[in-house]
């Protein structure tokens, strides 16, 4: 089954997602899922984060061949803390060095 963006096409939901085999979620991802520019280098493999829907999912890369292995997809928060130091609030609010935008 090939997946087509259509404008109406309805959101999955986190549990809905998980379900999916691995090529649909990857499919998905790829139509919808937002890159959020962010990564988190570990000794084995490297992470990148996507956001699709209403939540997140990591694509985990192996760390020598940078072949994906697998995706990571949830929803707490909690998993974003890795990510979290790579984000200049200020870049976002575009505030200047000396607190002007």
């Amino acid at each position: 089954m090939s997946l087509q963006k259509t404008s109406t096409q309805a959101m999955l939901n986190f549990k809905e997602y998980q379900i999916l085999d691995e090529d649909m979620q990857t499919q998905l991802l790829s139509l919808d899922g937002v890159s959020l520019k962010l990564f988190c280098i570990e000794s084995n493999s490297r992470r990148e984060l996507y956001s699709l829907y209403n939540f997140y999912v990591e694509i985990i890369f192996d760390g020598k061949t940078d072949e994906p292995l697998y995706l990571n997809p949830f929803e707490n928060t909690l998993h974003l803390e890795k990510y979290l130091e790579q984000i200049d609030v200020a870049e976002l609010l575009g505030i200047g060095e000396k607190g002007s935008r």
